[in-house]
């Protein structure tokens, strides 16, 4: 007789919560990458607009440039904190998707150690049935020959 584990639905089960919590996790993580890579864009484009500022300046520019640039910066920095707030609210959502994770592959593991506890017993169990026919041969066999 094979060994057949009662739970074995639920362990999939499981296995199957833990996969799906993972890959919520790791399309967080993708987000906040997305996010920092936006951010640095945001602070490059920033930097190059005061640059450009600063050399219009000293070459002298009209002030109607001088308020669009201006205009330009201050939508490139509510831009940045934009994303800076999107991405610390990500960071939070992460951190929960992490708990949520991590219950998910101690249910996992539980029914896991279960199982391999219960195969343990079965092996045990197989083992001893089989030495007893064993033993129970080996009796027969001396019987007949004294």
């Amino acid at each position: 007789m094979a060994f057949r584990f009662s739970l074995a639905a639920v362990l999939k089960y499981r296995q199957a919560l833990e996969q799906r919590e993972l890959t919520a996790l790791e399309r967080a993580q993708a987000e906040i990458a997305l996010r920092e890579n936006q951010i640095h864009e945001a602070e490059a484009d920033l930097c190059r607009l005061e640059q450009h500022r600063g050399v219009e300046l000293r070459q002298g520019m009209p002030s109607i440039h001088l308020q669009d640039a201006i205009a330009q910066e201050h939508a490139h920095s509510s831009l940045q904190k934009e994303l800076t707030k999107k991405q610390e609210e990500l960071k939070i959502k992460r951190q929960q998707l992490l708990k949520i994770y991590q219950e998910a592959r101690q249910k996992r593991e539980l029914l896991e150690r279960l199982r391999e506890r219960r195969l343990g017993q079965y092996t045990r169990a197989q083992m001893k049935a089989e030495q007893a026919t064993l033993d129970d041969l080996f009796l027969a066999r001396r019987k007949q020959s004294q």
